[in-house]
C-alpha cells in the first residue's frame, strides 16, 4: 500500500528536493520562498560568478534563463505525483533591462495543465526595482507514471 502525502507534506519534500538534491539549483542557491499546487516564488542570491556584463556588472543572461526554467519547472513539478517526468520541451524569455549585483527574485504561476504538457509564466525581478528584469514563458511535457 502506498503511503499518501496531503498536499502541503508533498510541497515541502518537494521543497526539499529542488533546494538539496539538485545540483543547479545547489550552484544558483535557489532558496523557495513560497510554494503551492500551481505558484512559487524564489530568491537566487547574487554571486560574483554571475556577472556577464564585467564592464557594467550585469548578470548573464544564460544564468537568468536557468532561474526562469528552474522556477518554471517547480511549479510544473508541484502538479505532479511521485514517479511522474517533468522536462522543459519550450522556454521563451525577453530581457527587459539589465540585473544589477543584487539578488533576483522569480515568481512563477501556471497558466495550463493539459494531460501532456503544463505551461508556466515566470518574472524575474531585483528589490530595487518596479518593473520585472525579464519575463519567460515556459512548456514542460509531463509523462505520468504508469502503475
Amino acid at each position: 500500500m502506498e503511503n499518501i502525502l496531503s498536499t502541503q507534506e508533498r510541497l515541502k519534500v518537494l521543497k526539499h528536493i529542488i533546494e538539496h538534491n539538485m545540483p543547479v539549483n545547489k550552484i544558483l542557491g535557489m532558496d523557495i520562498k513560497k510554494l503551492e499546487e500551481g505558484f512559487a516564488e524564489v530568491c537566487i542570491p547574487f554571486k560574483k560568478e554571475f556577472v556577464g556584463d564585467f564592464s557594467r556588472g550585469l548578470w548573464h543572461g544564460g544564468i537568468l534563463a536557468s532561474i526562469a526554467d528552474s522556477t518554471g519547472g517547480l511549479v510544473a513539478l508541484t502538479l505532479a505525483r511521485p514517479g511522474d517526468n517533468v522536462n522543459t520541451i519550450d522556454m521563451r524569455i525577453d530581457y527587459l533591462h539589465g540585473a544589477i549585483e543584487k539578488d533576483i527574485f522569480a515568481v512563477s504561476h501556471l497558466v495550463k495543465s493539459g494531460k501532456r504538457v503544463i505551461v508556466t509564466d515566470v518574472k524575474l525581478f531585483q528589490e530595487h526595482q518596479k518593473d520585472p528584469v525579464a519575463v519567460a514563458r515556459c512548456a514542460f511535457s509531463i509523462k505520468r507514471r504508469t502503475v
